[in-house]
């Protein structure tokens, strides 16, 4: 995913554009150049604490098509607490828990910005934009989350345009389609979202033990790792291991090819 980070000084002819890709190079495709920051945290904890729902509009209705919704998530930007996520697509909650599971992320916010344009396209006077995203470096980039074919029409380059231009000094912009989220990462995002959401500290430490006996090994699978970190013979402590796994990948503790589906076989190995 590409984003647009726009600045502005007074004049259209004086914005000046600086593009930067998205997520890490093992992720699926781009590469983060902003420092990590530590791992979100995202278990089922205090959910008597629940935030509400604070976008500008709502977003889950019924729809013969789009798969509305919400879910529950935690950012450091609501110091843990849990607050409700919305999203009108699969496309929109894929996004949102890349945006989550991303230890560089902040906050996120649902359609956090109604724009209205200077004039009518296609009819239409305004758009809400799906998410903000707030990054620990302190950048803030706006999401606009549509699928590809609807992106290539002419009308939506007409709004991305008119939605540059009245973006607030120094926030970036960036479409986002399905192209962005082929099934493999979903289901990986979707597998290392639910690992976090259910916190277990003695396998994760369990793992950091077998990593930090590895010795001149620089490669290595996941099957080999639940292997070695013996927390038993049923098939549910191997899952607590696969998830500790899942876990390190989500925190980039471990490096692995996001580009294909992580399962036992998957060649891993140690960031750096």
């Amino acid at each position: 995913m590409t984003m647009e980070v726009q600045t502005h000084s007074g004049s259209a002819s004086s914005d000046v554009l600086i593009q930067m890709d998205v997520d890490l190079m093992e992720t699926d495709g781009g590469y983060l150049r902003v420092l990590v920051g530590r791992p979100e945290y995202l278990g089922y904890e205090n959910l008597d604490e629940l935030l509400p729902y604070d976008g500008t509009r709502g977003v889950v209705g019924r729809s013969a098509s789009a798969k509305t919704g919400a879910f529950v998530a935690r950012t450091e930007e609501d110091g843990y607490i849990p607050r409700v996520v919305g999203h009108e697509s699969s496309l929109e909650r894929a996004t949102a828990i890349r945006s989550l599971l991303h230890p560089n992320v902040f906050g996120l916010k649902c359609q956090p910005r109604k724009v209205y344009f200077s004039k009518p396209i296609a009819k239409l006077k305004s758009n809400t934009l799906d998410y903000l995203v707030t990054l620990k470096t302190g950048q803030k980039y706006y999401l606009y989350v549509k699928n590809e074919e609807s992106l290539s029409k002419p009308k939506h380059a007409l709004i991305c345009e008119e939605i540059r231009k009245q973006l607030p000094a120094g926030y970036g912009f960036a479409a986002v389609s399905e192209a962005e989220f082929p099934p493999y990462v979903r289901g990986n995002n979707d597998r290392m979202f639910l690992a976090k959401r259910f916190p277990d500290p003695d396998a994760d430490q369990r793992l950091l033990a077998v990593l930090s006996d590895l010795i001149d090994v620089d490669r290595f699978t996941v099957e080999e790792l639940v292997f070695r970190c013996e927390l038993g013979p049923k098939n549910t402590d191997k899952g607590r291991a696969f998830d500790a796994v899942l876990r390190a990948i989500a925190d980039h503790k471990l490096v692995a090819n996001r580009r294909e589906l992580i399962d036992y076989p998957t060649v891993l190995g140690l960031p750096g």
